[in-house]
């Protein structure tokens, strides 16, 4: 084999085809977006996609997708386009491209069995290229890709009126692709529709993409889809949400960040972009409270969970996976997990994030799916950077969850009065700026305070409009004929009314100064009360706190009763039902005083709730404060579950479902900690009464139905809203012999 004749080389099996057309586009939709791409590549200032009679599969089933690019003569079909993987765009040094790994053009293999290309230069005649992708298709060790011989030609614009039946063109592509793969339904052409609103976007107008098929009309006649596809989403949400606008301008040297609320910008700044390979960099993240949320729905018909995140567009296309439903490229819920309150995830936000690359420092991977893990991709994106400050985009997140979580969001985090402050909004943002400072030398700062108060007056407003519409809806119903959207708010205004008295205010504020701790204790260690008077009095300030909310709750009864508007039925309900958790709260707090020396005060700890139930149990057991009930707890396999706990309240959930099987004549109680596949759980199974049988196993989890002879029907729908409130699932049923059971778990 010295003679270079004889030695081996690579072979281009014809079978190749497949691999880089339907193996490496895999649907549909993306194809069709690969071959616009490729016509805004080819300068193209717009593009036709067409289908006919493709709403099933046929042989005269049709796709047309025309541009008016720069086109292609014959030496650039036979050179180029037939030239597999060459692509002049990637051997192009300036401008930049959708796409440069020259397989694009497979993705019309993709959509049919066969093609017919018609390109034309200003200067040239129309050039036709047609390909029988089946011809490919055998199964041949020996037959190359190069052994299908194709015949390009030039014609004239009057035998493409003729084989086309379409108008003449000056230049530009025409790719008419035929007998297609797949059906294009009704349903199939609206998510298509859908996906190119969201892989395209042009904010400067200079690419439009016509959508048309001739197969679908609605009772009227008309094409349901005949027209130029636009994505306005993030115009419309500006004047729905609070967002952060961000981008690198100045030729990479600056970067310009902008804070708006519900459209009104409140916050700008500039500083030095310390990002050597980020340039022309745009990103907008709104924040979707709840009304956003169902304002997206009612401009996109998506739930804003189901349409996506955060995307990322590269020289106006959009970059999968990044972005979807099920995708978390910038870590976001695993902050989020960190600390629930403190952190937004992806379903608090949505944005765009746009990338004009001319000097290719970011490169999608060959699949489409994702870009290189490098320097310019880590800067944009990565916390883990080889120095003290965050990448570009996590940076950006901060300043918007500084000013929601700190600032503003009555729905997330409990105000401290009914008033929002101006200097609480003014702080928020001065937090903003004070987080953005590290390392960065901020310029230019503007802040719009007349705007500010203008926001706290809003924010005030906005509640008591929710208040009286909240009173409108539900002051005619029992509280079972309550959808569940009014049983949230009204859970939202319970929560918020028991934070709203200026004199609450004035000694919750105090009582948190005294409340801090060097640091937290373990859970339930030997008490000490001799030498830790001042938690126990911190406790005793607490309860008598608590005590002035059940005053204040039945001073509001006996002042209602006694003026011209008696409360309802359902009011005294819930003052009732708000008055026996302050109570409830209140017996918890005593017994803490003699039974913990652990921070029980803190609103919210990360521990494991296994052994948090554990340790209470026996430090109860201890003290005799078990009901008269044998207990033990069960934790075969060493399970555990770190989660998000109020100390408080996972001691009152104990506490009533004890109380529960006492009242039921318990004898024995197990508590039973286990893991599975797919939940984590926790088991309470007492040997007492069963259930009565004329009620559903949920019902007993509404307030005023009782599983015991002496129970008010309370204690369990205390024990269903803590659970909530710990994001998990509760029911209870029967055992077969005797008592029941009363389960919690949570997904995993």
């Amino acid at each position: 084999m010295s003679n270079n004749k004889n030695k081996p080389s690579f072979k281009a099996n014809i079978r190749l085809k497949d691999i880089i057309g339907q193996g490496l586009i895999n649907n549909s939709n993306i194809a069709i977006i690969e071959l616009i791409k490729n016509a805004r590549d080819a300068k193209s200032k717009d593009v036709k996609v067409i289908f006919t009679n493709a709403g099933t599969k046929s042989p005269n089933s049709q796709i047309v997708i025309q541009d008016s690019g720069s086109g292609m003569d014959l030496d650039d079909i036979v050179d180029k386009w037939l030239n597999i993987a060459y692509s002049d765009k990637r051997n192009n040094s300036k401008g930049m491209f959708a796409g440069d790994k020259g397989i694009g053009r497979f993705s019309c293999d993709r959509l049919g069995t066969k093609l017919n290309l018609y390109s034309k230069k200003s200067n040239t005649k129309v050039v036709h290229l047609h390909v029988n992708w089946e011809d490919f298709e055998v199964d041949d060790r020996d037959k190359e890709i190069s052994s299908v011989k194709l015949d390009p030609k030039y014609i004239s614009q009057d035998d493409f009126f003729k084989k086309t039946n379409l108008s003449a063109f000056k230049k530009g592509t025409c790719l008419i692709i035929e007998n297609l793969r797949e059906a294009w339904t009704e349903s199939e052409l609206e998510q298509l529709k859908k996906e190119l609103e969201r892989f395209i976007i042009d904010p400067e107008k200079e690419f439009e993409v016509s959508f048309k098929s001739n197969d679908f009309e609605d009772k009227n006649g008309d094409l349901i889809f005949d027209g130029v596809i636009e994505n306005k989403l993030l115009a419309k949400l500006d004047e729905k949400t609070i967002s952060v606008h961000s981008q690198i301008i100045d030729n990479g040297k600056t970067i310009r960040t902008e804070l708006h609320h519900y459209g009104d910008k409140i916050l700008s700044f500039e500083e030095d972009n310390p990002y050597t390979k980020l340039k022309n960099i745009k990103a907008q993240v709104h924040y979707l409270s709840q009304g956003a949320k169902t304002s997206f729905k009612v401009i996109t018909g998506y739930k804003s969970y189901e349409y996506g995140s955060i995307m990322f567009y590269l020289n106006g296309f959009r970059v999968m996976p990044y972005g979807e439903p099920k995708d978390d490229w910038l870590q976001l819920n695993q902050r989020k997990a960190q600390g629930t309150m403190r952190f937004l995830g992806t379903r608090d936000l949505f944005g765009i994030v746009e990338a004009y690359d001319y000097e290719r420092n970011l490169a999608p991977v060959t699949s489409r799916e994702g870009m290189e893990n490098n320097l310019a991709f880590n800067q944009l994106t990565d916390k883990k950077l080889s120095r003290q400050d965050s990448a570009y985009l996590p940076g950006v997140l901060n300043i918007l969850e500084k000013y929601v979580v700190d600032g503003i969001d009555w729905d997330r985090v409990k105000p401290k009065d009914d008033h929002f402050s101006v200097e609480e909004i003014k702080n928020a943002i001065q937090k903003v700026l004070e987080s953005h400072k590290k390392n960065k030398k901020l310029r230019n700062i503007k802040i719009n305070y007349k705007k500010i108060s203008q926001i706290a007056e809003q924010k005030t407003e906005e509640y008591e409009t929710f208040v009286t519409n909240l009173m409108a809806s539900v002051s005619d119903k029992s509280i079972y004929e309550l959808t569940p959207s009014e049983k949230q708010d009204v859970k939202k205004y319970v929560a918020r009314h028991d934070a709203t008295t200026k004199k609450q205010t004035e000694t919750n504020r105090e009582y948190k100064k005294d409340l801090t701790v060097e640091k937290k204790r373990r859970l339930f260690a030997e008490s000490h009360l001799t030498s830790d008077t001042q938690r126990v009095r911190n406790l005793q300030h607490l309860i008598g706190i608590l005590n002035g909310e059940l005053c204040d709750d039945l001073e509001d009864v006996l002042r209602a009763e006694s003026s011209k508007s008696p409360l309802s039925r359902e009011d005294i309900l819930e003052l009732i039902k708000k008055s026996f958790f302050t109570s409830s709260k209140v017996r918890t707090l005593s017994q803490i005083i003699t039974k913990a020396n652990f921070d029980m005060m803190s609103e919210t700890i990360r521990h494991n709730i296994y052994e948090y139930i554990e340790q209470y149990i026996k430090d109860i057991r201890k003290n005799g404060a078990t009901w008269g009930i044998k207990v033990k707890f069960e934790n075969p396999s060493s399970s555990d579950l770190p989660i998000n706990l109020s100390p408080l309240e996972v001691s009152m959930l104990v506490d009533n479902i004890f109380s529960n099987a006492s009242k039921a004549e318990a004898e024995n109680l197990t508590v039973k900690a286990s893991t599975s596949n797919k939940v984590f759980c926790l088991e309470f199974i007492s040997d007492g009464n069963k259930l009565n049988d004329k009620f559903r196993p949920e019902d007993y989890f509404n307030a005023g139905i009782t599983t015991t002879k002496s129970g008010a029907g309370i204690g369990l729908s205390h024990v269903k809203q803590i659970v909530n409130d710990l994001d998990g699932n509760v029911s209870i049923a029967s055992n077969n012999n005797s008592g029941v059971t009363l389960k919690i778990w949570w997904d995993k």
